[in-house]
């Protein structure tokens, strides 16, 4: 994992309280300077990966968690299509 990227991102989204795409938008724009596509992607997809996981977690915990998950997973993987084809848009 890219850790100038993972340090970006706990400023952003876990500092600031920011959603991934205000981190997506400030990548963009090149505030903290450039970042080859590959290292962006890898870098969602990872983070896609770690809350998928969470996802699974959760479905142990509670039954209704159970119920949940199958739409929670779908919308969190479309999430992430939609952020990488933002930053991909460039």
């Amino acid at each position: 994992m890219n850790e100038r990227l993972w340090d970006i991102y706990e400023q952003i989204c876990m500092v600031e309280l920011q959603g991934l795409d205000e981190f997506i938008r400030r990548l963009k724009s090149g505030e903290f300077g450039e970042f080859p596509t590959d290292d962006v992607v890898g870098f969602l997809r990872q983070i896609e990966s770690n809350m998928l996981a969470n996802i699974q977690v959760k479905t142990t915990e509670h039954e209704a968690y159970a119920e949940m998950a199958d739409d929670v997973t779908a919308e969190t993987q479309k999430m992430f299509d939609e952020l990488i084809e933002e930053f991909q848009r460039g």
